[in-house]
């Protein structure tokens, strides 16, 4: 038995492969609908099952690498089957932009997330798959839960039934509602959420919206989506819990997709751990169909690549901005090379545009003849931007693509133009200045520095997942901060501040009373002397 394990060890050393460590259980669960959401934990759960971890993993989007592994379960939410390239990707019109950050727009986007997620809880727990993992559960423990934290929170009743450590994915920039389930300062005067984008140092009312979104979104999601989770769990199971609480208590980390190469430096928690950029592959890289690699191969001047995602269709474009697009685009030296997702293009010269309904964006963002990628600021396109050392347009639609844009702006990598500030003028400006030199130096520079990493992103969340397994809660319970179970008024020292207060306004009272009196004489006042009787 000790030979055949020492062969076993020595053999997937020859093929690069780290022997993993006494194989975990591991329960993952999804249900977000997005893709894009989905693309960034499927290196994760891929990479888990190839080190001998049993993966059962409760998604809507169904992982295409998972027959490859016989030790990775789906149990899919969605309808059977169901055509995910038509109900997870080109959902969002143009129509949908939101051209201003203000408080009711972040309100309503708000809400409109909340109804999203509920709705989602809604298709999760109508599954039956919920009781059916706690069944097992009962067999055959699990040793830890993965899951996003996004827009609700009832699939955390799991962990509470399964007493799971957990860890958390945020696939965008954090949601404010999270920071204090893990002790993450948010700092308004400079730390903005996902939610909100402003360019370089907030101005004064900036900083006020920022604060009050940070602290309004938390109220709201404490009072109003936690308390709709918890009573989606009570219809479903019969059962109180708190899902905060279940946060609160069994979060061990939350990988965040990001880099402070991007998104700025900023006061930290041993709970957060930055893992940005863990979707991109070496492999990705080099996909490139034919038809796209002969256009390239074909642009000597260079290539713009224009991409808005995988959720908005670039298609539904407004006919105006479209002309304008064509026009600036045309009498410029560089192709293009669109993601396009209708059936019918538009009419222009074929030897200048390529459409093509779905891109192979990490290959085309880090072939050399691109030369700019037109985006609309989704973290992952901008990721990979960053990655591949390529400056950026940015046109934010919703959500964080603004947060994104500006961190783009900010660090010189780009610009960002605003869906309705898409005019010829502005397009011409736009494309002269991003001609400059110093935008793809910069963007050259801040690739080497997201690209130069202690560890890559994938073992850094790997090492991180395995850490839990071994450890379990006592993993959780010593990660987290003492901070997490103080109120407000004793976290922010306000019953020190209070006290120092009074104690200050007394003295002052006490010494005013004491320096009254009455009024002595002046030293200079002459006596006069005394009458005769």
């Amino acid at each position: 038995m000790w030979v055949r394990s020492g062969v076993l060890i020595v053999f997937l050393g020859i093929l690069g492969v780290p022997p993993p460590i006494s194989a975990g259980n591991v329960l993952a669960v999804y249900p977000h609908f997005g893709f894009s959401h989905f693309k960034v934990v499927m290196p994760i759960l891929n990479e888990l099952a190839t080190r001998g971890h049993d993966i059962t993993v409760i998604s809507y989007v169904k992982n295409p690498h998972a027959v490859a592994f016989p030790n990775y379960e789906e149990l899919l939410i969605s309808a059977p089957g169901e055509d995910q390239s038509s109900t997870t990707i080109n959902l969002v019109p143009l129509t949908e932009n939101t051209p201003t950050r203000s408080l009711p727009v972040l309100i309503r986007e708000y809400k409109a997330l909340h109804d999203e997620g509920q709705k989602t809880c809604g298709h999760l727990f109508a599954s039956g798959h919920i009781e059916r993992v706690v069944e097992r559960h009962r067999k055959k423990p699990y040793d830890l839960f993965l899951t996003e934290y996004f827009n609700s929170d009832c699939q955390l009743a799991m962990a509470k039934l399964m007493n799971l450590p957990i860890i958390g994915l945020s696939t965008c920039a954090l949601m404010p509602y999270y920071y204090d389930r893990i002790d993450l300062p948010d700092t308004p005067a400079f730390i903005q959420s996902e939610f909100v984008g402003f360019a370089g140092q907030l101005k004064w009312h900036e900083r006020l919206l920022n604060f009050i979104q940070a602290k309004l979104l938390k109220f709201l999601y404490k009072y109003h989506s936690n308390r709709a989770d918890n009573m989606v769990i009570r219809k479903y199971l019969g059962v109180e819990i708190d899902v905060e609480e279940v946060a609160r208590t069994q979060t061990a980390f939350i990988f965040g997709n990001q880099h402070y190469s991007l998104m700025g430096s900023r006061p930290q928690s041993l709970q957060f751990v930055e893992i940005g950029g863990v979707h991109i592959t070496k492999k990705a890289e080099k996909e490139l169909p034919e038809n796209i690699s002969n256009f390239l191969n074909r642009s000597n001047e260079g290539v713009i690549f224009i991409s808005w995602g995988s959720m908005v269709r670039a298609s539904s474009i407004d006919k105006d901005k479209l002309t304008a697009i064509l026009e600036v685009l045309q009498h410029q030296p560089l192709r293009i090379i669109w993601k396009w997702e209708g059936d019918e293009t538009p009419k222009t010269d074929s030897s200048k545009f390529l459409f093509i309904k779905w891109a192979p964006q990490l290959a085309l963002l880090c072939h050399p003849k691109v030369k700019l990628f037109w985006s609309h600021g989704g973290l992952l396109g901008t990721t990979e931007s960053v990655h591949c050392g390529k400056p950026l347009l940015v046109t934010p639609i919703y959500g964080d693509q603004f947060l994104n844009a500006f961190s783009v702006q900010n660090r010189g990598m780009g610009l960002k133009l605003d869906y309705e500030d898409i005019t010829i003028p502005n397009l011409k400006q736009a494309f002269t200045e991003l001609r400059k030199k110093s935008y793809a130096q910069r963007s050259v520079q801040i690739s080497k520095i997201f690209n130069e990493r202690e560890k890559a992103p994938l073992e850094i969340a790997i090492w991180s997942v395995e850490h839990v397994i071994k450890n379990g809660l006592v993993a959780a319970e010593l990660l987290q901060s003492p901070g997490i179970e103080l109120n407000g008024f004793i976290y922010h020292s306000l019953d020190s501040i209070a006290l120092i207060f009074i104690s200050v306004v007394l003295l002052i009272i006490i010494l005013s009373y004491m320096c009254r009196g009455k009024p002595s004489t002046p030293a200079n006042k002459k006596l006069g002397k005394p009458k005769r009787s």
